[in-house]
C-alpha cells in the first residue's frame, strides 16, 4: 500500500520519474487519464526540445491520484519502470521546478 499524502504534500498531484525519451504527454494522458480525471499533466522540457525524463501528473481528487499511484506503480512504459512518487510543494510550488530538488532526490535513490 502506498502512504496517504501528509499535510504539507497536495495529494493530488503524481510526480513521474524515469519516463522514456520517445513517450509522449498524449501517451501519459491516456495511461493517467484511466483513473480519473486530469486536472494537469505537465511534462518539463530541455532546452532542445526534448523532455527532461520526468512529469507531473495532477487530478482533481485525491482518490483518482491514490487509485493511478497504487495501480500504476509497477508499471513499465517502453521498457523503463515509472518511479512514482507524491509531488511536494517546493518541487512545484508555482509552476516551476526546482532541478536541484530533484537532482537531489534522485542522488539519494
Amino acid at each position: 500500500a502506498v502512504p496517504a499524502p501528509s499535510d504539507e504534500i497536495s495529494g493530488t498531484k503524481i510526480m513521474v520519474r524515469n519516463v522514456p525519451f520517445e513517450a509522449t504527454r498524449s501517451e501519459l494522458l491516456k495511461l493517467f487519464g484511466s483513473f480519473g480525471q486530469l486536472k494537469k499533466v505537465r511534462l518539463p522540457k530541455k532546452f532542445d526540445g526534448g523532455h527532461r525524463g520526468f512529469a507531473f501528473c495532477e487530478f482533481l481528487t485525491r482518490k483518482e491520484a491514490e487509485n493511478a499511484m497504487a495501480t500504476l506503480s509497477r508499471t513499465h512504459l517502453y521498457g523503463r519502470h515509472l518511479v512514482l512518487e507524491w509531488a511536494s510543494k517546493e518541487e512545484d510550488g508555482d509552476g516551476k521546478i526546482d532541478v536541484n530538488v530533484v537532482r537531489e532526490k534522485a542522488k539519494r535513490e
